[in-house]
């Protein structure tokens, strides 16, 4: 059995052992509406009284400015606006984050739609509600000897973990290339912190990186060979999401923790220079650093944090090649854009001067 079959079915077993560890309310509808604490009549854009008044929320990849809004919403006050206290935690890739939400140590994580496509073949069904990116925008990074297709083959390169957002975008390096999986070793190491550590000791030879990082390891010694961001695929690259039957019992939670990221996400583009400035205090890179990542993001962040079934797609197809039973998901299964659509007919977007377009 292959390593990467060998992960499909651990993650699968990971989230099945989550329902002895959580308690399951069973397989909601595909929509959950949020309570009429927040209907229409309502002042535009209020927001109900959460359920909860703490809730827990982890990062795959908290370096990366793709999943900083929901970090950002706790530094500048959003969420304590609308009545919650949130605890933030960093993880090393979509699967360690997986296990603590399954663990019930987390009420939401940020991560690789994926995540949500795995979760439908098993009894605990994930659903992602929003999303901050819809683009994968990685470089293909290798070694200084590395500088060709022939000098890629028969070395080892990072993933975060298997079948998600790192591994679909090795895949689409490798494509680009004229290489496939079979001609690699694909080996899993962790975000993209972990990875770059690795690409810099030698262990392994190439990593998918950010490819706004070539103006700093180029001049390291690093080569790209691919730019994948320029393909532009439709892909759910990093997205809010919980377990289905939290959503059920939680609406209103989920509600005012969408709306605070919408709200956090809009002022990154609204209020740059505190963006830039928090997120240098929360990765600990320098200011001028941070002002690069962050400035990129904005040339590819969704303000809306809308999106559509196409962002699941390619994450399934990916997936399908380490784990054929999701070969036939229905993504609409994967994801509730209910909560969105409220904040957009009930006038929150407008009061914040968020668009209200997919890619937007």
């Amino acid at each position: 059995m292959s390593p990467m079959s060998r992960y499909t079915r651990a993650l699968s077993s990971l989230v099945v052992v989550g329902l002895a560890l959580a308690a399951c309310g069973g397989t909601p509808a595909a929509s959950v509406a949020p309570t009429s604490a927040a209907s229409p009549s309502a002042a535009a854009g209020q927001l109900p009284k959460p359920e909860l008044t703490k809730v827990r929320i982890g990062l795959s990849a908290p370096t990366e400015p793709i999943q900083f809004a929901e970090k950002l919403a706790d530094m500048i006050g959003i969420y304590q606006k609308y009545g919650l206290s949130v605890e933030i935690t960093g993880f090393e890739g979509d699967g360690k984050a997986l296990q603590s939400l399954v663990a019930g140590q987390l009420d939401f994580f940020v991560g690789s739609a994926a995540v949500a496509v795995t979760s439908v073949t098993t009894d605990t069904p994930i659903k992602l509600v929003s999303m901050n990116g819809l683009y994968i925008t990685d470089g293909f990074f290798c070694g200084k000897d590395i500088k060709t297709a022939a000098d890629v083959k028969g070395k080892i390169v990072a993933v975060s973990t298997f079948g998600g957002t790192s591994h679909g975008s090795v895949l689409l390096s490798l494509k680009a290339l004229g290489l496939t999986s079979k001609d690699v070793t694909i080996q899993q190491v962790g975000g993209e912190s972990a990875r770059l550590a690795a690409l810099k000791a030698g262990s392994i030879a190439c990593a998918p990186l950010e490819i706004v990082r070539k103006t700093e390891l180029e001049p390291l010694g690093f080569n790209v060979l691919v730019d994948v961001k320029a393909s532009k695929l439709p892909w759910g690259r990093s997205g809010l999401m919980a377990k289905a039957d939290f959503i059920q019992k939680n609406p209103n939670t989920v509600l005012v923790v969408v709306a605070a990221a919408l709200e956090a996400q809009n002022s990154m583009w609204t209020d740059t220079k505190t963006a830039i400035t928090k997120f240098a205090e929360f990765t600990q890179v320098k200011e001028d650093a941070a002002a690069t990542r962050v400035n990129d993001f904005l040339t590819y962040g969704s303000r809306a944090m809308l999106f559509d079934q196409q962002a699941f797609i390619a994450p399934r197809d990916t997936l399908a090649a380490v784990n054929p039973a999701v070969a036939n998901v229905d993504v609409t299964k994967t994801y509730d854009l209910s909560f969105l659509n409220k904040l957009k007919d009930n006038g929150f977007y407008k009061k914040i001067g968020a668009p209200t377009t997919v890619g937007d």
